[in-house]
């Protein structure tokens, strides 16, 4: 596997974002193996717990917004 794009949404009940950033550096490690790896966005949800929440939230747009753009 190689040159492939990342795209990581990430959610969480905590309202930190910085709880959050030890999830994303696994990801990025694993990215970080794979040859031409780019990350090309990443979507906070934060203060979530319940299903659908993260409907009533900025990064479901967030998300909605980024997977729009993927080619």
């Amino acid at each position: 596997m190689k040159n492939k794009a990342f795209y990581y949404i990430v959610t969480c009940a905590d309202d930190d974002r910085a709880s959050q950033e030890r999830t994303l550096e696994c990801f990025r490690g694993y990215a970080d193996c794979v040859e031409g790896a780019k990350e090309m966005g990443v979507v906070y949800g934060t203060g979530v717990y319940k299903p659908g929440e993260i409907k009533n939230t900025p990064a479901f747009t967030e998300a909605y917004q980024l997977g729009r753009s993927v080619r």
